[in-house]
């Protein structure tokens, strides 16, 4: 018998009967990241009769009582539990994972699942945030979900200054600012009124603008931002007098070259950005953008078409129109050339008229500078009165297109904290694609209002595996698999978050990212073990392209291994429990009791002079196989120096060495390649187990990952 027959056969038993009729097993305790009651769970019986003999203790579980807590609409119950005797399970979440493996695992349960707490869509607790109608028009709420920014975003505001509003404090990026009219590095919005100039409210428009880009959020204080986790750079462009094309200019250069990833210019000059007339203007922009930052612009408050309109009508630009309470185009608004619109409020902006765009205030002192009026028709956020009232901090209502932007700039901003490989004419499609379309409009505010949630939800399926990450979490995989076929043709496969993604030997993606259960092998193999509502797991992944064989790759899930061809056929005895196979029950499922065996990692590799070796790690641990089967090595893996000096460095002090994925593999070019991610970040080391360049990284900064 040959050694990869000998192996294979190892892998793939005779499903039993009984294998084949026992329901799928939870994942390991605490892998959900799903909250859930604990001692509780919900459960419906086939019959009746069943129900009784459980809940009365006559069919009770190894080591709980079931009690019934409280019946349910269609003859499902909701059951607690308590331990028999001393020492057994306890009423924790560990626990009710193994009385729901229990349940699960009886011929007389249809289903058990934990009673899993529900929370409504990310809501801040700002006193003002009620007040903020302009929010859940564009389906903010529902893209806090998804993320809430990320402070390596950075969001250039080339308006009046920055003040020290507290809902602006730590959102403006420390030490860095800059005056593009004194030319110098303050940027303090001083609050310098022109004598006679009816526009007084510009004078501290940056923070109103900053308030809706990035204010604090979620910290019970005045209102919200759209990207809170986001970081402002203030530009001031606002000289003494006027706001000049130079200034503008400058400011434009400073922001590129000082990080920023977004540009939000509120405001307007009534003629068109021809070669003409805007060169300057237009230069300034094309290398924005050129140097991957999204240049986001009021379209006006002219009541015009924005083709009229400079910034709004420069190439490459995004426009945005300014909408009402009730998704019409607001009076005021620029309209026609415009790539799409925001809230902005109602209201009008005729200096010859009441200007009620111009809102009232919100626990603002007196203070005739800032021309409050009475309307609420505006976007509520931040404000500084002016030095005659102390340069007192409060909030307002305005309208104005100049608010509508900064609405669009902070879901770039969220779009780039889950896909920062988006380049602008790409979140420019994107925004357009799920744009809302708007009949109030009637054609004239481009693609329609910005939905939040469907484009940072878009940008996130373009994303790689770390844009997938829960906000606030490190980036983990659950598999990295390396397959070089028989003409030496190099893949990357990474499975997280419930999908996959391919790259080939330059780090480039093959093909777009899939969702594990799009697939059929996986859809009818380890994705029906995974519990309902949650992502497709793997716990382990790894192919191999044998001489005489072929392609194989293996799959472990939820305690049990599937083995496919290459042509996704799934081999016989697929599905089994990895306890099934002698040489893992001996070895790493020894190590655990009450609940499913699982593996971290698992590799195959056939390299010159080895044979076929199987690797494997769990429980802290390390276990070599040969290709009959034969355990030769078995240790700690803070026993291994690479390991001790590397993954192992981060595991948190008394807890077991992880690592979330290993691989082994003859990489062209390059010899043995091993590789490990765990604790978020990632590790190569060659075949002389020399780290190499760039390892401990975190996967998020790996540009192929984000």
């Amino acid at each position: 018998m040959s050694r990869i027959s000998a192996l294979l056969l190892g892998l793939c038993f005779v499903l039993t009967s009984a294998a084949r009729a026992a329901p799928p097993p939870l994942p390991k305790p605490g892998g959900a990241r799903l909250d859930f009651v604990p001692g509780q769970v919900i459960v419906k019986f086939k019959t009746q009769a069943a129900a009784t003999a459980l809940k009365s203790g006559r069919a009770a579980l190894a080591n709980a009582r079931l009690e019934s807590l409280q019946g349910l609409p269609f003859g499902m119950d909701v059951l607690r539990f308590a331990p028999t005797t001393k020492g057994s399970l306890v009423d924790d979440s560990a626990a009710t994972w193994e009385v729901i493996a229990q349940l699960r695992s009886r011929p007389d349960v249809e289903f058990a699942h934990p009673n899993y707490r529900f929370q409504f869509s990310a809501v801040p607790n700002d006193p003002l945030y009620p007040r903020q109608w302009h929010y859940p028009l564009i389906q903010l709420p529902r893209a806090w979900d998804l993320t809430t920014g990320t402070a390596g975003i950075r969001i250039a505001l080339l308006d009046s200054g920055r003040t020290n509003h507290p809902d602006l404090a730590g959102r403006w990026v420390q030490g860095l600012e800059f005056d593009a009219a004194d030319q110098d590095g303050n940027a303090q919005d001083d609050g310098y009124i022109p004598a006679g100039s009816w526009s007084r409210v510009f004078w501290r428009h940056g923070t109103h603008v900053a308030g809706i880009v990035a204010g604090a959020s979620n910290n019970q204080q005045g209102s919200a931002g759209v990207c809170w986790g986001c970081q402002v750079l203030p530009v001031k462009v606002s000289g003494r007098e006027s706001i000049t094309l130079d200034s503008l200019v400058r400011g434009i250069n400073w922001a590129v070259a000082n990080g920023a990833r977004v540009i939000n210019m509120s405001l307007e000059l009534g003629t068109a950005c021809t070669v003409q007339e805007m060169a300057g203007l237009r230069t300034a922009v094309s290398v924005a953008i050129a140097n991957n930052v999204t240049v986001v612009v009021a379209a006006g408050n002219q009541a015009v078409d924005a083709a009229n309109t400079s910034p709004a009508s420069c190439p490459g630009v995004i426009a945005v129109a300014a909408t009402t309470r009730t998704n019409a185009l607001a009076p005021y608004s620029n309209f026609g050339a415009v790539t799409l619109a925001a809230p902005g409020g109602g209201g009008t902006h005729d200096p010859r008229g009441p200007m009620d765009g111009y809102g009232t205030g919100i626990d603002c002192p007196e203070d005739p500078p800032s021309f409050f009026s009475t309307s609420v028709e505006g976007a509520v956020s931040a404000w500084t009165t002016s030095p005659t009232s102390n340069d007192a901090s409060c909030y307002r209502y305005l309208s104005g297109t100049s608010m509508a932007a900064p609405h669009v700039s902070g879901v770039v901003g969220l779009m780039l904290s889950v896909n920062p490989n988006l380049r602008p004419a790409d979140i420019t499609q994107l925004l357009r694609t799920t744009a809302q379309p708007l009949a109030g409009c009637g054609g004239r505010c481009g693609a329609g209002l910005v939905n939040a949630f469907a484009a940072v939800q878009a940008a996130r399926e373009q994303a790689g595996p770390c844009g997938w990450a829960p906000a606030g979490q490190a980036c983990t995989f659950d598999s990295l698999s390396h397959y070089v076929n028989s003409a030496g043709v190099f893949e990357e496969t990474v499975v997280a978050y419930g999908r996959m993604w391919k790259f080939n030997l330059a780090g480039q993606r093959i093909g777009s990212p899939v969702d594990l259960r799009s697939i059929p092998r996986y859809a009818n193999g380890p994705c029906a073990w995974a519990p309902a509502g949650q992502p497709c797991r793997f716990e382990t992944s790894t192919t191999l392209d044998y001489p005489g064989i072929g392609y194989v790759e293996s799959v472990g899930a939820y305690g049990r291994y599937w083995n496919f061809d290459a042509w996704g056929n799934v081999w016989a005895g697929s599905g089994s429990d990895l306890r099934s196979v002698s040489r893992y029950a001996q070895g790493p499922c020894r190590l655990t009791a009450g609940t499913s065996c699982r593996m971290d990692t698992r590799n195959l590799v056939d390299y010159p002079g080895w044979g076929l070796i199987e690797s494997i790690n769990g429980y802290g641990r390390y276990w070599i196989f040969n290709a009959a089967g034969t355990q030769l090595e078995e240790g700690d893996l803070r026993a291994v120096p690479r390991y001790a000096n590397g993954p192992c460095a981060w595991a948190p002090a008394g807890q077991a060495c992880v690592f979330d994925t290993r691989e082994l593999a003859v990489v062209p070019g390059q010899g043995l390649v091993e590789t490990i991610t765990a604790y978020g970040r990632y590790w190569e080391f060659d075949a002389a187990n020399n780290p190499r360049p760039g390892s401990g990284a975190l996967l998020s900064s790996i540009p192929r990952f984000r």
